[in-house]
């Protein structure tokens, strides 16, 4: 009896911290805001974003014709992050969107891609807002950045 009562009690350790482990390595895989704010994304943490000067020198070199790439990141209030890249080559903008990383994100999971022609800017209320325009595919749809006043 002592036999399988070591027996179970050890099984039921190793499941413990089986679990424990599993959970410290999610951990580790996750970009924190601060992590991608060292690497010079361009990050919106609920509203504050941080290395905006890169996003405006991207939008200037695009203006002007200059090749450049940005990664913009945010986060979602679960702290998960998104990702999205923009690479303009000097002609067209290659988007790519990525929510891999977002544990709420469901079936739609996973990473898109398109070309879009242009970054265009709008007024609003409560800021600048800028989109992607002429698009091959409604991927593009989902870039969204907006600058508040």
């Amino acid at each position: 009896m002592k036999k399988i009562s070591l027996i179970l009690s050890l099984t039921l350790l190793s499941i413990v911290l089986l679990g424990c482990q599993q959970e410290s390595e999610i951990k580790e895989k996750s970009y924190s805001s601060e992590e991608a704010i060292e690497n010079g994304d361009v990050v919106n943490l609920h509203g504050e974003i941080s290395n905006l000067d890169r996003f405006e020198s991207f939008i200037e070199n695009v203006e002007n014709g200059a090749k450049d790439e940005i990664r913009i990141t945010m986060y979602t209030i679960e702290g998960d992050p998104i990702f999205y890249n923009l690479n303009y080559n000097g002609n067209k903008i290659q988007f790519t969107y990525d929510n891999s990383q977002d544990g709420y994100a469901g079936t739609g999971k996973g990473i898109e891609s398109t070309s879009c022609s242009n970054i265009e800017s709008r007024n609003t209320d409560n800021g600048v807002e800028y989109y992607l325009s002429e698009c091959s595919s409604e991927v593009g749809n989902s870039f969204n950045f907006r600058v508040s006043e």
